[in-house]
């Protein structure tokens, strides 16, 4: 897709822009998410930007027939988000010698809790420094973070693979800045004390640490700030993982992403929708940003609490290295109108050769669902399956089992309430 002229817009005109290109329409629903508003964020606040960037990643990949609904959903982000609240007050003109010192500034607002300096260096960045550039500079500031429900990594993540297209503004890092900024002292700590001294680990060793995670039940509270801390506090993630994430990102990610992808498969529903697809995404954004860190092994460690965290809380099943679904008799066009007992074994058990065919399929899905969720998490598994060839079936029909449960919550087929 080429990269088109910036274009300036407010929320009304995103709105109605079903007449402008995908990269227009994407560009104006940047520009308004952009702007942090003077309320502290809600769960659709907070995700908007991520959001924005899955539903632009899938974009492409969307059946011909319902990409107006995908570009509906892209706009209607900007609607939602404009109605939440007043932006703030733009911040005050600064001037930074170099990207680096911004990205300092930044890093010591977040530190302290000063959101106006976070709003200054985060717009500095975000209109001198290209998207893709940014997780090089910040990365190091937010991997460790809880804050902002942790999901910073999957902004820069994300700024990796759709801003180079030249929809998406750099200054989607305000909201998100500011919200590290609220608190600053929610952070995983523990790798900082023994990644230093670390020996060479195995992947093997990595998956029988996460195994290995006791069944602690949730701190009440689904949050992700509960869950992780829950893990650090009482020691279990450095019991479990000192010895054990000495290892490479990639093979990290083998490991780790897998397990969570078993997780979505293996374990009860109730959690599917917002743990333990956040199981995946959120260790997934970690370790995509590792090679830009200081250390690399301390964004490992990071993504391992993350699996270990939401196992020790939500887990109530052992994963078994051998599973496989029952067979259906339902082809997987039949199976995904039906729910995850059907869709499951019928992606299972696809040809390879069908697998293209599976992904746009699924990215069609959760690109006409409103669920930012199940946008996050499809385009997280159809990465990881890209990524991970050889576990292409586990993590398509971890995607199909997301998709089939909001089929079933909804009481109907996703394409047809579209």
């Amino acid at each position: 897709m080429p990269i088109l002229t910036a274009v300036t817009s407010d929320a009304s005109d995103a709105s109605d822009a079903s007449d402008a290109s995908d990269a227009v329409l994407i560009h104006r629903v940047s520009d308004t998410v952009g702007r942090p508003r003077s309320r502290p964020a809600d769960s659709f606040v907070l995700h908007a930007p991520l959001e924005l960037a899955a539903r632009a990643a899938l974009l492409p990949y969307c059946h011909s027939r319902y990409r107006e609904v995908a570009r509906q959903r892209i706009a209607e982000i900007a609607t939602r988000y404009d109605e939440f609240a007043h932006p703030v007050p733009e911040p005050a003109a600064c001037c930074y010698e170099s990207p680096a010192a911004a990205a300092q500034s930044l890093q010591r607002g977040v530190t302290t809790g000063d959101l106006e300096l976070v709003d200054e260096a985060a717009t500095w960045l975000g209109r001198h420094v290209p998207p893709t550039e940014l997780p090089r500079l910040i990365a190091d500031a937010v991997v460790p973070s809880l804050a902002a429900a942790a999901h910073g990594s999957i902004l820069l993540y994300q700024l990796q693979r759709v801003a180079p297209r030249g929809e998406l503004t750099g200054e989607l890092l305000r909201p998100l800045a500011i919200e590290l900024a609220r608190h600053p002292d929610w952070n995983i700590t523990w790798p900082t004390e023994v990644v230093a001294g670390l020996a060479p680990s195995t992947p093997t060793m990595l998956a029988h640490a996460v195994r290995a995670t006791p069944r602690l039940g949730r701190p009440g509270s689904d949050f992700i700030y509960p869950l992780m801390s829950q893990v650090q506090d009482c020691g279990v993630a450095r019991q479990l993982l000192a010895r054990a994430v000495g290892l490479s990102p990639r093979d990290a990610a083998q490991v780790l992403l897998r397990s969570a992808a078993a997780s979505m498969l293996q374990e009860p529903t109730d959690h599917a929708p917002y743990g333990w697809s956040h199981c995946l995404t959120m260790p997934q954004a970690v370790l995509g940003i590792a090679h830009l860190c200081a250390d690399p092994t301390f964004a490992v460690a990071v993504a391992a609490t993350y699996v270990v965290g939401f196992r020790a809380a939500l887990g109530v099943t052992d994963l078994a290295e051998d599973w496989a679904p029952p067979q259906t008799t339902l082809d997987v066009a039949g199976a995904l109108r039906h729910q995850p007992d059907h869709a499951v074994p019928a992606v299972w058990y696809a040809e390879p050769d069908t697998y293209g065919w599976i992904g746009t399929e699924l990215a069609t899905r959760a690109s006409v669902h409103p669920d930012a969720h199940l946008a996050k998490y499809t385009l997280a598994c159809l990465d990881a399956a890209a990524q991970d060839r050889d576990a292409s079936r586990l993590y398509l029909s971890a995607a199909a089992a997301l998709v089939a449960y909001w089929t079933e919550l909804d009481g109907a087929d996703l394409l047809d309430i579209a």
